[in-house]
């Protein structure tokens, strides 16, 4: 009888649920440790959102290019499962809705031009991105070595 499979060792977070570490081995010989075609889709638009804003920061700002540099970073270090570029993957969007609503004084007006809506359209999907690689529980198993305890969560609560 394996007493590893018998005792598992859970940590609480500071919300009070219950998490299973687990080594990097572990997570890449697992099913689930396996990116997914939504993590994958994460990859790709912080890849092509940075390359973009690289073009657009080329010409226009070095802050926004220094901004698409690291937002093409995020997205390559993702696909090579970096744990400090699930990090900057969690942080950095948040710059598209600061920018976002700076601007949202500008948008009850009759012109709106198309600035305005790739603004609005990468703040949603910012927010999307951001609760699911903080809460989704595949990218908790990747990238942060981890999975809920469920069980251990319903004897202690």
């Amino acid at each position: 009888m394996n007493s590893e499979s018998d005792t598992t060792l859970t940590q609480p977070d500071s919300f009070g649920r219950q998490w299973v570490y687990v080594s990097d081995g572990q997570v890449r010989g697992h099913a689930k440790g396996q990116f997914g075609l939504l993590i994958w889709a994460i990859c790709l638009w912080f890849v092509c959102i940075g390359g973009l804003e690289i073009v657009l920061g080329s010409s226009t700002s070095l802050s926004r290019l220094a901004y698409g540099l690291a937002l093409f970073g995020t997205g390559a270090g993702l696909v090579v499962r970096n744990r400090f570029a699930y990090l900057v993957g969690l942080f950095i969007p948040m710059i598209f809705l600061i920018r976002f609503f700076s601007q949202a004084s500008g948008y009850g007006t009759i012109m709106v031009n198309t600035a305005q809506y790739y603004d609005l359209i990468n703040a949603l999907v910012t927010v999307v991105v951001c609760f699911y690689m903080f809460e989704g529980d595949r990218p908790n198993f990747i990238f942060r070595r981890r999975y809920r305890s469920y069980r251990a969560e319903s004897e202690t609560g």
